[in-house]
């Protein structure tokens, strides 16, 4: 009984460590996200080369795969382990962090050969870009494999069990963990309105940017419902329904996130290659992308589990 309570104890908190690292992870790509968006409606963008402007939609796509990669733990927990801490969960995270880190470093690259050309000419920026891809990779991965030690015994719950106090902390968490993301990028889309190359879009990029927008804007306000509920509604005390209301609130910003992403992405393929199908199938490949990372895998990792893990109890006791 001891031992089984050791390992709850330290899975609760591996998974606690877990998101808080996703938080700290989540916030760069998050930012240069929006930075790359407002690129495209920058004067200098049109003066830009081709292969420049190829190199900073790829950068773009890359740190949108980044973004998605490190959220993907936020939707797992809500929808697929119902918010408790478990050893899936755990995992899950791991894995996503470790693959949202290559993506990342790839757009750095790309990013640098492009604003390095006018500086060192297409060899020398080819040539820093490859460096500061690698140098990301050898500090993200290179070293980690060097110094890894050698793999533990799985930690295992017998029974998940998460407490009140637990699931809540972890909701506000979760909303940290996306918020700063979307509110940067909604900021970024505001400021878009007032360039030239916005104007000069064609209507169908336009509607999609205002989409965009109105989606940004609506998963911001989603995102930040949980604070206020739990702070006036339950007058600060953990409680059933602000677990259930907060959730609601992630699920359905991850929702018009997902969307608002695609349709800036509709909106980056536009700009750049000046064609309305290569556009309209990007932003349908995103759409499919997002939510089938954020919800279908989730979901569907739900559905197999049922049966096989105990039924939660009230939640003014551990679950």
């Amino acid at each position: 009984m001891a031992k089984a309570a050791g390992n709850s104890s330290q899975l609760a908190t591996a998974v606690r460590e877990e998101l808080s690292e996703l938080r700290t992870t989540e916030l760069g790509p998050q930012i240069l996200l929006g930075f790359q968006y407002t690129a495209l409606f920058q004067p200098g963008f049109a003066r830009l080369s081709p292969w420049r402007q190829e190199f900073t939609l790829g950068a773009f796509v890359l740190l949108v795969t980044t973004v998605a990669l490190v959220i993907a733990p936020a939707s797992f927990h809500q929808l697929a382990e119902r918010g408790a801490r478990t050893a899936s969960q755990l995992a899950y995270s791991r894995r996503m962090l470790a693959w949202s880190f290559c993506p990342f470093a790839a757009a750095i690259g790309l990013n640098v050969a492009v604003v390095g050309a006018g500086e060192l000419g297409t060899p020398g920026a080819f040539a820093a870009g490859l460096g500061g891809a690698g140098l990301a990779l050898f500090l993200w991965y290179g070293i980690e494999m060097m110094a890894r030690r050698p793999a533990a015994q799985p930690v295992r719950a017998v029974a998940p069990t998460t407490s009140l106090k637990d699931r809540v902390t972890d909701l506000m968490t979760e909303t940290r963990i996306v918020l700063p993301g979307v509110q940067a990028l909604l900021g970024f889309q505001f400021a878009a309105y007032l360039t030239e190359a916005f104007a000069k879009l064609d209507p169908a990029a336009r509607t999609a940017h205002d989409l965009g927008l109105g989606l940004l804007l609506l998963s911001m306000i989603l995102l930040m419902t949980p604070a206020p509920f739990h702070r006036l509604a339950d007058r600060g005390e953990d409680s059933p329904r602000t677990c259930r209301v907060g959730a609601a609130c992630i699920v359905g910003a991850l929702a018009t996130l997902s969307l608002a992403i695609a349709a800036d992405v509709y909106v980056a393929i536009a700009v750049v290659t000046k064609s309305a199908g290569a556009a309209l199938a990007g932003g349908l490949v995103a759409t499919a992308a997002g939510l089938g990372l954020w919800f279908a895998v989730p979901l569907a990792r739900r559905s197999r589990a049922i049966g096989r893990r105990p039924p939660l109890r009230h939640p003014q006791q551990t679950v």
